[in-house]
């Protein structure tokens, strides 16, 4: 019997989910291709590393994705000098401002068919915050804002629903009145969020205290939007994003909700060989796994990974849009 303060099914959702609603929202395989030579004028340092990074390669583009660089960079310890650890210190900057730059947070859902299908899909994950038990979590590991901007953009259902993030993050304009919500879609964001940052002045940006939401109506914005909202990136070096109480209560909460959820479904989510630590948190849970969906792209072997992986009933190849319009 399911316990009143779990959810009976968990949605996991990656990023060919944003993508399928929202088709200029970049995924891994987008930000490796704008490497080096699509990387802006305002991010010098990280070009420049990515150029010589290409050139010690041979010119071999393949060494150059976002992953293992994300993963050099961030892990580095020692430096020989002041300068250089200054300058490690901008790298580190440009490469959390470049991908949060390339993922941005305006990218709407623009045809009416997709919105009207994610808004059906919303509605459908709709809980009762004053019921004893919600039905339906939603668990992401993208930071990007789509289901945000699609429930500011509805009138109906901004009126009616708002986001319950799992843990109390405040609004950086706390004066500004916010009416309650008895509807909410719950939503676990596992890796962060673009309108999320850490409160100014915060010695610690990744403890929960010090972190604040902020939106672009908000009177707050015009003093964050130059900030780097806090999320993990995609590098293997993870651990510095790991202290503090904001992602180890988020990921602690999560891991209690998939253990008792009756079902569990995975939407654009491919189950990364490179993510070892994802892999063990969620394989661990796979006898309650209903549905795995993947949009299956040309020359790529994810479908039959995953599904030598997982099994061939339980994996799809299907258009997010495409699933949750027959689910």
């Amino acid at each position: 019997m399911m316990q009143s303060n779990c959810y009976r099914r968990i949605f996991v959702l990656g990023s060919g989910f944003s993508k399928s609603f929202s088709p200029q929202m970049p995924t891994l395989r987008d930000l490796n291709e704008l490497i080096p030579f699509g990387i802006p004028d305002e991010f010098p340092h990280f070009r420049d590393y990515c150029k010589r990074f290409l050139t010690l390669c041979n010119g071999d583009s393949d060494y150059l994705g976002i992953e293992p660089l994300a993963t050099s960079i961030l892990s580095a310890q020692i430096f020989p000098g002041e300068r250089e650890r200054l300058y490690h210190a901008s790298l580190r900057f440009e490469l959390l401002r470049f991908i949060a730059s390339v993922i941005r947070r305006d990218n709407d859902v623009l045809d009416e068919t997709a919105a009207a299908i994610l808004k059906q899909f919303l509605v459908s994950c709709e809980n009762d915050s004053t019921a004893g038990s919600r039905e339906t979590l939603l668990l992401s590991f993208n930071y990007d804002t789509l289901i945000e901007t699609a429930i500011a953009n509805d009138k109906e259902l901004c009126e009616q629903v708002s986001v319950d993030y799992g843990v109390k993050i405040d609004p950086a304009d706390r004066s500004a009145k916010r009416g309650k919500k008895t509807r909410t879609i719950d939503l676990l964001k596992l890796h962060g969020s673009l309108n999320w940052f850490p409160v100014k002045g915060a010695s610690d940006e990744l403890d929960l205290k010090n972190v604040c939401e902020v939106e672009p109506q908000d009177r707050s914005f015009p003093i964050y939007c130059e900030d780097t909202p806090i999320f993990i990136p995609m590098a293997h070096a993870k651990e510095s994003f790991l202290r503090g109480s904001l992602f180890n209560l988020l990921w602690s909460k999560a891991d209690y909700y998939l253990k008792n959820a009756e079902e569990i479904y995975f939407i654009g989510y491919g189950f990364p060989k490179t993510d070892i630590n994802n892999l063990e948190f969620l394989l661990r849970h796979r006898d309650r796994f209903k549905k795995v969906v993947i949009f299956e792209h040309d020359g790529r072997n994810d479908l039959q990974r995953l599904q030598k992986l997982l099994g061939e009933s339980l994996v799809e190849s299907c258009d997010a849009k495409e699933f949750l319009e027959k689910l």
